[in-house]
C-alpha cells in the first residue's frame, strides 16, 4: 500500500526516523585512563567500607569492654554498655553503671573536616619529609597503599600486594617475605611522622635516588573532595581539568610541598 495513501507501516516509520536522524559522532575512549579512574574509585570505595566495618566493630568492642582508655582518645563508656554486659552476664546489672561519656575533644584531633590549617601543614610536611622521605629514598616506591584491606606496594622489586590480584597493576604478585618487610618499614615510618596518610602516589626518583615529587592521600575531603600532600621542590604540579572538575594546589609556605585539592570520583 503507498505509504501516501494508506497506514503507515512499521517498516515506514522507521525509515523516515532513520532518514531524519543526526549522525551519532564516533567516540573515542582512552580504555587505559577510563580503567585507572576505575580502579582508583574502588579502591576508594574499599577505603570507606573497611573504615565504616572498623567503625562499627570498635564501638561494638567499646559498649562490650566498659570503660576504655584509649590514648589520645580519652576514657570511652558506651550507652547502654552497662546493660548489655550485665546481660551476658559479665557484669552485675544491680551495680553502679558508669556514666556514658567520651572526651570529644581528643577524638575529633584525629579526623579531618576540610582542609588542614597551616600551621597544620607545615608540621605535617616536614614530619613526612623528616621520617618518611629518606625511607623512600632508600627503597624508591611508586605507589604504595594500606587501607586496611589490601595492602599493595610498587617498587623496583616488583608489585605486590596481599593477595596478588587486589592492585589489578600488570605482573602484581603475592607479597613475599622481603617486600612486606620492605612495605613495614615505609608504614613504621609513616607512623612516627604522625601524619595520617595511607597511600603514596605517582612518586619519581632522581638518578642518585633523591626523591623528585610524590603525593600523599591526607583525609578531610568527604565525599565531594580528595586532598593529598605533593613534594615537588623543583615545579609546581599540575592542575589538570578532569571531567569531574578541576585540581588545584597551594603552596605550604616555601617548603617545596604542596596541598592538592582534586574531585572526588
Amino acid at each position: 500500500m503507498s505509504s501516501g495513501t494508506g497506514p503507515h507501516t512499521t517498516d515506514d516509520v522507521v525509515a523516515r526516523l532513520r532518514e531524519g536522524a543526526a549522525a551519532v559522532p564516533h567516540a573515542r575512549f582512552d580504555t587505559v585512563a577510563v580503567l585507572a579512574a576505575a580502579r582508583g574509585a574502588l579502591r576508594r570505595r574499599r577505603r570507606r567500607q573497611t573504615t565504616a566495618g572498623v567503625v562499627a566493630g570498635g564501638l561494638l568492642a567499646l559498649t562490650l569492654a566498659g570503660p576504655v582508655h584509649l590514648p589520645g582518645v580519652g576514657t570511652v563508656t558506651m550507652p547502654g554498655g552497662h546493660e548489655l554486659r550485665g546481660v551476658l552476664g559479665v557484669e552485675d546489672l544491680d551495680g553502679p553503671a558508669p556514666a556514658p561519656g567520651i572526651d570529644l575533644d581528643e577524638l575529633f584531633a584525629h579526623f579531618r573536616f576540610g582542609p588542614p590549617s597551616p600551621e597544620t601543614m607545615a608540621a605535617e610536611v616536614a614530619a613526612l619529609e623528616r621520617d618518611v622521605v629518606p625511607v623512600l629514598e632508600e627503597l624508591r616506591p611508586t605507589w604504595y597503599e594500606s587501607p586496611g584491606s589490601c595492602d599493595i606496594l610498587e617498587y623496583p622489586r616488583g608489585t605486590f600486594s596481599d593477595d596478588g590480584v587486589c592492585g589489578g597493576r600488570p605482573g602484581e604478585r603475592r607479597f613475599d617475605a622481603t617486600a612486606r618487610a620492605d612495605l613495614d618499614r615505609i608504614l613504621d615510618a609513616v607512623e612516627r611522622s604522625g601524619v595520617p596518610t595511607d597511600e603514596l602516589r605517582s612518586a619519581a626518583y632522581a638518578a642518585d635516588g633523591s626523591l623528585l615529587t610524590a603525593g600523599f592521600w591526607i583525609p578531610g575531603g568527604g565525599i565531594e573532595w580528595n586532598y593529598a600532600y605533593v613534594y615537588s621542590p623543583a615545579v609546581r604540579p599540575p592542575e589538570p581539568q578532569t571531567s569531574l572538575g578541576p585540581v588545584a594546589v597551594t603552596p605550604v609556605g616555601t617548603t617545596g610541598w604542596w596541598l592538592e585539592k582534586s574531585p572526588n570520583d
